[in-house]
């Protein structure tokens, strides 16, 4: 990240801090530095947020998506790049909310976590992504996914992944990525589960065939 858009991070989390209504919710913890390969950057990866379960452990989180240490997630996303042909080396990863919470987003259930933060956070994730026109993005996650789609697209991330009721027996729909005019990013978005929902069966059985329909669509180059 620049030192305008570091600058503008800190700015940005100094007035949640200064919203009475959010900062109830908010951990005081250094965000999260991105993670920006050293080749050229052909693939954007978007996390959620940094806030994990064990509050002891968030402190140790500094780089965005432990794309700084070794883990389960990095093996995820390397195992992604490595059937796209790119390594991470090629891949700049961000958060669309950048600031750690007190808890997961997902177990706040006295506000809309997505609807309050976007409004602070958005502007600037698409400052980020401006450095980088043209190049594809990877959600992770369903609950990401949900206020990133727009204009009737599908919040499911199986449905882009040929999800059909009767998938077990071997039928399978279409494979699809989010087209920029049905979210709000404006990109060609690929939804992937998070980490540990890729051990699920579906998942697994669709993932190769997955990454094979991205490779077609020419829109990794």
């Amino acid at each position: 990240m620049s030192l305008n858009l570091a600058v503008k991070t800190r700015e940005i989390l100094e007035n949640l801090l200064a919203d009475s209504h959010l900062a109830h919710f908010v951990c005081k913890l250094p965000i999260p530095k991105v993670y920006s390969g050293n080749g050229r950057i052909k693939l954007v990866i978007l996390g959620q947020d940094p806030t994990v379960k064990n509050k002891a452990s968030r402190a140790t989180i500094t780089t965005v998506l432990n794309l700084d240490k070794s883990g389960s997630l990095k093996n995820y996303l390397s195992r992604i790049c490595t059937g796209l042909g790119i390594s991470l080396e090629n891949v700049y990863a961000t958060n669309y909310l950048k600031n750690f919470f007190t808890e997961p987003p997902t177990q706040i259930k006295e506000i809309d976590i997505f609807k309050e933060f976007t409004p602070y956070w958005l502007p600037l994730l698409k400052e980020e992504l401006a450095q980088f026109p043209h190049v594809p993005i990877i959600v992770l996650g369903q609950p990401l996914l949900l206020p990133i789609v727009c204009g009737g697209a599908s919040s499911l991330v199986r449905d882009y992944w040929a999800y059909t009721a009767n998938w077990k027996s071997g039928e399978k729909g279409i494979y699809r990525y989010v087209e920029p005019d049905k979210n709000i990013l404006g990109r060609v978005v690929f939804p992937f589960p998070h980490q540990p929902s890729i051990g699920k069966q579906f998942y697994t059985k669709r993932f190769e065939e997955y990454i094979a329909f991205i490779i077609r669509k020419h829109l990794i180059t």
